[in-house]
């Protein structure tokens, strides 16, 4: 059985691929190994929790991940929504004396893929010190950005001792779906605060797969394995562009990396919400998996909702495939957006 923090060896790869991959410099001893970002998101609000004492309020940005909203409302959290625009979360909203915590994506906010400028980030970093609340820094897919170079992560510009950004990552979109294992970082002063918590719950991951992860990140494969998945996935991104090019009332959303695509629906168009459910509805009959865009904002703020599709670019599916369902849905979209 691996130790509840996890493998010593594993999180000594974990804090080596960090900084390889993410530009964050940290000791092995503030790596936890979790079962994913989700584990890992209850692991901390029930560390948080149990330490205040009270009901914690966190925001999320707004539209965002549904599954993390609903993780900290299942860990009695509440919600408040905190909006986002093209270069991710509006830090200039962000209230004083409000939040314990925000959950944040600086690196590709899903779903609408802005990365937060080094301006905004400096800007939260600020706003956390000042008003003592926490960052909980989702480092979902960020390791695949097709445009550039990954962007460091908000963690790499805390402090290592005292800061206030909590890191949370995950191995499943990089290695494989399949494997649930991932990671905390957290700065100095809050590992006094979690670690307890994790030693009365127990790892997360099996000892076995501790070491095989291990031994998989020393090897060097995971960073040859990513940067063929950034050519694929990048491919992929350019063959929707192309497939869905010059459809009326629909454009794909610029995106620099990950794994969707954003199909947004033109806001002139009559009946907006009805059109994405019939588009949805064929989607679906047609065996193509979509989500309605809509669906990512909180309800109470429906006013501000953009409509369309969020598709995936990632999957099992081989390239010739890919392309078939892209003409499949090229269909679809041209018979339910036309008049």
């Amino acid at each position: 059985e691996a130790p509840a923090l996890g493998d010593p060896a594993l999180r000594e790869e974990i804090a080596e691929h960090l900084r390889r991959m993410r530009g964050t410099a940290r000791a092995a001893a503030d790596v936890l190994v979790t079962a994913g970002t989700r584990e890992g998101l209850g692991l901390l609000l029930t560390a948080l929790g149990t330490t205040e004492g009270r009901r914690l309020t966190v925001g999320v940005e707004d539209p965002g991940y549904p599954s993390l909203r609903r993780i900290a409302t299942r860990h009695g959290a509440q919600i408040v929504a905190l909006p986002v625009d093209a270069d991710g979360l509006d830090t200039s909203a962000l209230p004083d004396g409000l939040l314990d915590a925000v959950i944040v994506t600086p690196s590709h906010q899903y779903p609408l893929g802005g990365s937060l400028p080094i301006a905004r980030r400096r800007e939260l970093l600020d706003w956390a010190r000042r008003t003592g609340a926490l960052i909980i820094e989702d480092d979902y897919d960020s390791e695949l950005r097709h445009l550039g170079s990954p962007l460091p992560t908000l963690a790499a510009l805390d402090d290592p001792g005292d800061g206030s950004v909590v890191l949370l990552g995950t191995f499943s979109k990089t290695v494989s779906p399949a494997l649930s294992a991932g990671f905390l970082l957290a700065p100095g002063r809050l590992r006094g605060v979690i670690e307890p918590v994790r030693a009365d719950l127990g790892g997360a991951v099996p000892a076995v797969v501790q070491t095989a992860l291990a031994a998989y990140l020393r090897s060097g494969e995971l960073r040859r394995h990513t940067a063929r998945m950034r050519r694929r996935y990048a491919a992929r991104r350019e063959l929707v562009v192309e497939r869905l090019l010059g459809l009326p009332r629909v454009r794909v959303r610029p995106m620099s990396g990950g794994l969707h695509a954003v199909l947004q629906f033109d806001a002139a168009a009559a009946d907006l919400a009805a059109r994405e459910q019939r588009v949805l509805a064929a989607a679906s009959s047609a065996g193509l998996g979509a989500v309605a865009l809509s669906d990512y904002w909180q309800r109470h703020r429906r006013a501000s909702e953009l409509f369309g599709l969020v598709i995936g670019t990632g999957g099992g599916s081989d390239d010739a495939e890919f392309d078939v369902a892209l003409g499949v849905l090229r269909g679809i979209l041209r018979a339910e957006l036309r008049g």
